[in-house]
């Protein structure tokens, strides 16, 4: 019986564990920015300690390509699983990271100041 009992333990403590290695990813946020008169979409994700931490996190900044939007690195680059990987495995340390839309802009202002970036 203690036998069992310490398999069923160590079994649910196994499974807890991998559970909670997945960060989170919130896909369509908006914040409004007063710089460039306009709302802006992002992406986030956040790792799977960030609610239950106290700690402070480094955050990385990822721009998508030409065609794209704030989706293109969840959607396409899968970043959330390579991060909660590289995070399991101690590669990367726990991050945020912010994946902006810049629609077409190139993140720079437009050569004529009619938008800036």
């Amino acid at each position: 019986m203690k036998s069992f009992l310490l398999a069923l333990v160590l079994c649910t403590t196994g499974y807890l564990a991998v559970a909670q290695s997945h960060g989170t990813v919130s896909e369509h946020e908006v914040i409004k920015s007063n710089i460039l008169h306009k709302d802006v979409a992002y992406s986030v994700y956040l790792p799977f300690d960030y609610i239950t931490s106290d700690r402070n996190y480094p955050v990385v900044y990822l721009l998508h390509g030409y065609t794209d939007n704030q989706t293109g690195w969840i959607q396409f680059g899968e970043v959330n699983r390579y991060a909660d990987k590289a995070i399991a495995d101690g590669t990367i340390p726990p991050m945020i990271i912010i994946m902006p839309n810049a629609d077409s802009s190139w993140y720079i202002n437009s050569f004529d100041g009619k938008e800036n970036y």
